[in-house]
């Protein structure tokens, strides 16, 4: 059914750069289109999220990930760049918020509050540090890179999404083990 997809998939495979920018062209107008007037975004953020997409899905068909698609190519690509797009989303709401906040408090309240913020930065440095390998990075391609769930499990080669939170929440577990084991050696 999506032989045709399947053949550009092998093309950029075996380094075709008219393949991928083919594929470029040939969906970069309509998604943005379909961004601006789905999540109210500038054109600019469009552009430049269907290009991050595009280079996600180079970068897949090179390290052997995607090798056949059960989709068309204009779905694969949509759909990485709406988590890319939500993902944004949600960081500027955070920035927001934090925005908002810091206006609320003094400028004394503001010093110890950057005071306490790089103290817990290094905290979580050295607890991470501790941690296993696997859980170094599932973490901080979710927090530093904020990738979805299902860019994670891609990335990192899990069944699905779930199996991503899953072990999301194990690592994260063994994260506050590893702050309480720190905090109680700094209390000493």
């Amino acid at each position: 059914m999506y032989e045709k997809d399947n053949r550009v998939i092998q093309e950029i495979k075996a380094g075709s750069e008219a393949a991928l920018v083919d594929t470029y062209t040939l969906y970069r107008d309509e998604f943005m289109a379909w961004s601006v007037r789905h999540y109210s975004i500038s054109d600019e953020l469009a552009k430049d999220v269907f290009q991050d997409a595009i280079i996600d899905f180079y970068q897949n068909i090179q390290s052997g990930q995607l090798e056949v698609l059960n989709s068309s190519i204009k779905t694969y690509l949509f759909q990485i760049a709406k988590y890319k797009i939500i993902n944004i989303l949600k960081r500027d709401r955070r920035q927001t918020y934090l925005e908002d906040t810091k206006l609320i408090n003094s400028e004394s309240q503001d010093y110890m509050q950057d005071q306490e913020i790089k103290y817990k930065l290094e905290d979580i440095t050295i607890a991470m540090s501790n941690l296993p390998a696997d859980c170094q990075r599932l973490l901080k391609l979710y927090y530093f890179k904020e990738y979805d769930m299902p860019s994670i499990a891609r990335e990192l080669n899990y069944k699905n999404s779930d199996t991503a939170k899953s072990k999301k929440s194990v690592c994260m577990k063994k994260l506050m083990i590893e702050l309480n084991k720190l905090s109680k050696i700094l209390v000493l």
